[in-house]
């Protein structure tokens, strides 16, 4: 029973980063009229870092915003409407945890007895983290002496962030932190931006001075904590995240990702933070049950492997890990 146990608990540790090859395709909700000469709408669905797949996109008739049909955006980030006529529409994305509801405008007038393919960028913006400064303002109790030319860059930098341009952000708060090193906002956001592009070298090394340049901050020691994490450094990372949650106990993220860099290590620890991260905001700490799954499986749990399997896919039904989760579950039910 062993050998046959072992191969899914491997993948269960794995779980939260596997990828779909495709998502659910289009649910008709009303067909276009056919009678008229049929388009394609083909779109993309992207933010500053990156595509972002498994986002609900419905596409509207105008001006009477008629519900024509809906789909989910692919791994990839693209979305295909077809059997689309002639005529005025909007692209419509929903409000999520992590990103705002968005409306884009589509005319199709093609010229008339061509079918036509039209491209569409369809932007999300995330939502600002709840208690955190608002861009371009420095932090009144640690930035207090940022020089106008720091906060210049700071503020072209952020500028940059919110029109997905990366690069340019990237090179604003670089510029900042050259002329202000304990520029605590600029770090902040550079590493964090460093980190979402896989940068994490570099990332660490813009964090690390964090701790020293406001110790108290727990967001310094969370987004140092977790570039330490992504290079494999459990336990720098395992310090950084407990001085988190000593510094704000109620901060979920703290928790979660505390309990992930005690997996390997201890999993008696790693579980307590990993369900009060649950306990505090299951949605946002939804990746928790995929950890929590791992253990009660390694312990021979196999019921509650698979509650935490099924929680995990109820908060997140539509995550880019989906459908992979499921396939766990369904080998996990089918082991005896």
């Amino acid at each position: 029973m062993t050998i046959q146990r072992r191969p899914l608990r491997y993948l269960l540790i794995f779980a939260f980063i596997l990828t779909l090859n495709s998502l659910a395709g289009a649910q008709s909700v009303e067909r276009p009229d056919t009678s008229n000469t049929q388009h394609r709408i083909e779109g993309w669905i992207q933010h500053r870092n990156g595509r972002v797949g498994g986002a609900r996109v419905r596409l509207l008739r105008m001006p009477e915003m008629r519900p024509i049909t809906e789909t989910f955006s692919r791994p990839e980030g693209q979305f295909v409407f077809t059997q689309v006529t002639e005529g005025d529409y909007a692209i419509e994305t929903f409000e999520t945890e992590s990103f705002e509801a968005t409306i884009t405008n589509v005319s199709v007038r093609p010229p008339r007895g061509r079918p036509t393919a039209i491209p569409v960028f369809v932007e999300l913006s995330l939502k600002p983290p709840p208690n955190t400064t608002p861009p371009g303002v420095v932090m009144a109790d640690v930035d207090l002496d940022v020089p106008k030319a720091a906060l210049k860059h700071f503020r072209a930098g952020m500028k940059a962030l919110e029109k997905s341009d990366s690069d340019r952000a990237l090179i604003e708060l670089r510029e900042a932190i050259r002329i202000h090193p304990k520029y605590y906002a600029a770090r902040l956001e550079l590493g964090r931006e460093l980190r979402l592009q896989k940068l994490f070298q570099e990332a660490v090394k813009i964090l690390q001075p964090l701790g020293q340049i406001a110790p108290r901050r727990v967001e310094a020691h969370i987004e140092y904590g977790i570039a330490l994490l992504s290079l494999g450094h459990r336990e720098a990372a395992t310090d950084e995240l407990r001085i988190a949650v000593q510094l704000q106990e109620s901060n979920w993220a703290a928790h979660l990702y505390l309990g992930w860099s005690l997996l390997e290590s201890d999993g008696e620890k790693a579980e307590p933070h990993l369900k009060r991260a649950i306990e505090i905001d299951e949605h946002k700490a939804a990746r928790a049950h995929l950890a929590l799954a791992r253990l009660a499986d390694a312990k021979g749990e196999r019921q509650l492997a698979l509650d935490h399997l099924d929680a995990y896919l109820a908060l997140a039904p539509n995550a880019h890990d989906a459908e992979a989760t499921r396939k766990l579950a369904e080998r996990l039910r089918g082991h005896d």
